[in-house]
């Protein structure tokens, strides 16, 4: 099933006006947009240092390891989401996980997170993997939305340690 239709069926009371629509991370980073949503992403995930690398998610592409998706309201960007799909070594399944996933602010309102994750979902279906994993910073607004999100689950806890003297954005 292709995700346009996917999300389409899914979530069709959300929001007529929001698109979401497979890209490039190319194409996020190139639209008017990316700047403000990267800013207001790399604040709100306390990555204040983030820099994207367009280089290595070309690659990425180029080895269909990584697929982005935007979020549109209208011809405006809004959102994004990056998957991340793998073989876990050590039982030979595909796995996805979401390696970012950002909806600006003013924008919240418009089911444009549902429907990023739902194109999200029904991609790592379509693809032959067994589970979606998001990772998400405790009591995010993305933290929040998995909670309450029918068929996730907290099965996992994820702990970090800071080296190098970087501090995850907490200087």
């Amino acid at each position: 099933m292709i995700v346009e239709e996917a999300v389409s069926e899914v979530v069709p009371q959300i929001s007529a006006e929001v698109t979401i629509l497979p890209v490039s991370y190319a194409t996020i980073l190139d639209d008017p947009a990316a700047p403000a949503l990267l800013r207001a992403y790399a604040e709100e995930c306390l990555v204040p240092d983030a820099s994207p690398q367009r280089a290595m998610y070309e690659a990425l592409e180029k080895l269909e390891v990584i697929q982005c998706f935007g979020a549109y309201l209208a011809s405006a960007l809004i959102g994004f989401i990056s998957i991340i799909r793998t073989t876990v070594p050590h039982d030979g399944h595909l796995v996805a996980s979401v390696e970012s996933m950002f909806v600006d602010l003013p924008h919240r309102h418009t089911g444009a997170g549902l429907l990023l994750l739902t194109a999200a979902e029904t991609f790592a279906t379509d693809i032959g993997c067994r589970v979606l994993l998001c990772s998400a910073r405790l009591d995010s607004p993305f933290d929040l939305v998995l909670s309450r999100r029918a068929g996730y689950e907290r099965t996992h806890s994820q702990h970090t340690r800071w080296l190098n003297g970087y501090k995850g954005g907490r200087e």
